[in-house]
């Protein structure tokens, strides 16, 4: 299993062109009412790397009288530039958050695309260390 998880990551490195230096399961949401979808967060030496991961949705297979098909190829990456990023923030906790809020750390990416500025909602576990990594390599 392990040979397998370290080939994988191997081909990860060939195919972006870059070193693997943290990485972690993470969701993005793409829009603030969406749902978010699962996959990879990875940082490289150039930026922020998002891997969607195909899956089924095993909640909803359950109601289902047909099989889902799941893709044979992921979406493309999104990929964040170091560069680009011009803050991180936080989203503010609510009263009831400590119990009925989400386990997972919420990250907000404000970056550069095409001359203006765009957000990226990550939300990542807490105890993986991404956000103070990601929070190295940022300068702004």
């Amino acid at each position: 299993m392990d040979e397998n998880i370290e080939a994988f990551w191997a081909n990860f490195e060939k195919e972006v062109g870059e070193k693997v230096l943290e990485k972690t399961m993470g969701q993005h949401f793409p829009s603030p009412k969406g749902n978010g979808s699962w996959g990879l967060l990875v940082l490289t030496p150039s930026g922020l790397r998002f891997r969607p991961t195909p899956s089924q949705n095993w909640f909803a297979s359950i109601f289902k009288s047909a099989p889902s098909t799941v893709p044979s190829q992921s979406e493309e990456d999104l990929l964040i530039p170091f560069s680009s990023i011009s803050r991180l923030s936080n989203p503010p906790k609510k009263f009831l958050d400590f119990l009925f809020g989400s386990p997972f750390l919420e990250i907000h990416l404000f970056y550069q695309k095409d001359g203006r500025e765009e957000e990226a909602r990550f939300s990542v576990d807490p105890k993986s260390g991404f956000k103070k990594k990601l929070q190295e390599f940022i300068t702004f």
